[in-house]
């Protein structure tokens, strides 16, 4: 989750000095895959609400089942990165603060017992239909104001590009240790990434009963 939180926030400052010079754009992904991509199916993302131990009020949460399938023609490690946003400004990784009860329930909803997490989807994923893993993303609730949301997700291709940028910035990172330190960038490494907008339709107190609309769905280099 550390790893995650400094590409936030590295994406997060790069992505302003980009936008602040007409020279610099962000590069996009190549018309024809260049590097290995794994395939991903998707479903809606969804709405639960799961009453956690020593609690007796429920609480929401969202995910998100998929399934990886490695069509590359070599064994390839997944580390999935699933990041939500929010029109409202709000930042959601998946897996952070969600309780493993929520998974449970979600393998509980689906009757799965091989529905994997993020920590089961990590690995070697081997190749053919045969290996294919199915996996959650699971974000807590988000702000009910919220009209439309963006997901991002990470770990799907090979395929990178370094951004040369036209000033330093400082960024925070994690070293071996765990402990946090400030250093200088000149540079930035993007990756190609799935970008899925959705809207949600409705009131929010209907938000539970509703499928999210797919909007847009895209590879980006992030």
């Amino acid at each position: 989750m550390k790893r995650s939180a400094v590409a936030i926030l590295l994406f997060a400052a790069a992505a302003l000095v980009l936008s602040a010079s007409p020279a610099i754009t962000a590069p996009e992904p190549a018309e024809l895959p260049i590097s290995w991509q794994l395939d991903i199916d998707l479903d809606a993302p969804r709405a639960i609400d799961v009453v956690l131990p020593g609690q007796t009020i429920p609480q929401r949460f969202w995910f998100l089942r998929y399934t990886v399938t490695n069509r590359t023609g070599e064994d390839r490690i997944y580390v999935p990165d699933n990041v939500l946003y929010t029109d409202t400004g709000q930042v959601l990784r998946g897996g952070s603060r969600v309780p493993s009860a929520v998974f449970r329930a979600v393998q509980q909803l689906y009757n799965d017992p091989l529905l994997k997490d993020a920590t089961g989807m990590t690995g070697k994923i081997l190749q053919g239909e045969d290996n294919a893993k199915d996996g959650v993303a699971i974000w807590t609730d988000f702000d009910l104001k919220a009209g439309a949301f963006d997901i991002f997700m990470g770990g799907l291709s090979g395929e990178t590009a370094r951004v040369e940028l036209p000033a330093p910035i400082e960024v925070v990172e994690i070293d071996a240790r765990g402990n946090e330190r400030i250093v200088e960038k000149d540079s930035v490494i993007l990756s190609k990434t799935l970008h899925l907008v959705y809207s949600i339709p409705g009131e929010a107190a209907a938000r539970a009963y509703t499928t999210p609309k797919l909007l847009r769905q895209e590879w980006v280099m992030r």
